[in-house]
């Protein structure tokens, strides 16, 4: 699935006549690290941002609101790849109102990451 970020850079790429593959190349990059931008499964570094503004602009293309399409999409997480017990397991964390989770409640979450982050599941 595309991001905001990820529609804005097909749609600019369509209206250059350009492909994936030449563009990478010309920014010195693989087509999987923008196919990885452009889906969410990695996040759009700033700098990024400028070379393909740049990109578009040498090619004649105005791309609109592309900082603010990454900040988006950045702000995102893409469940693509998960089981479906995982899927759900972020889902349900997502819609606990952080209003309702203490600071104790939010200290023991962070503990329990990190622990799993570490290889100590418990």
């Amino acid at each position: 699935m595309l991001t905001e970020f990820g529609k804005k850079v097909r749609k600019a790429r369509i209206d250059a006549g350009v492909t994936m593959m030449q563009m990478a190349d010309a920014l010195g990059t693989t087509p999987s690290f923008l196919s990885a931008m452009e889906t969410g499964r990695k996040k759009v570094p700033t700098e990024w941002v400028a070379k393909i503004e740049h990109y578009f602009a040498v090619h004649g293309v105005n791309v609109a609101n592309l900082g603010a399409a990454a900040d988006a999409s950045n702000q995102s997480v893409s469940l693509e790849g998960l089981s479906r017990e995982h899927q759900m397991l972020v889902a349900g964390f997502a819609r606990v109102q952080s209003s309702s989770l203490s600071t104790e409640d939010v200290d023991a979450f962070k503990r329990l990451l990190q622990g799993l982050q570490g290889g100590k599941k418990k």
